[in-house]
């Protein structure tokens, strides 16, 4: 919405067109990358303990399956 006042849109035009149009990326691709980069941080760090907390996946979240 907010988005939307900015450029002055009608409300006809998609949110999706409106990012395309404004070049920006969504909220689930900034963290993805934000997630990357302290990720890459941590594995390359000097001290050893920091280097231990870097974990590709949650601690203790195992990927579930639904029942079929």
């Amino acid at each position: 919405m907010t988005l939307r006042k900015i450029v002055n849109a009608p409300p006809y035009i998609s949110n999706h067109t409106l990012h395309i149009d404004c070049n920006l990326k969504s909220i689930h691709d900034e963290a993805k990358l934000f997630y990357k980069k302290f990720h890459h941080r941590l594995s390359t760090h000097s001290n050893h303990l920091i280097k231990n907390l870097s974990f590709l996946t949650i601690p203790g979240n195992s990927p579930r399956r639904l029942k079929t």
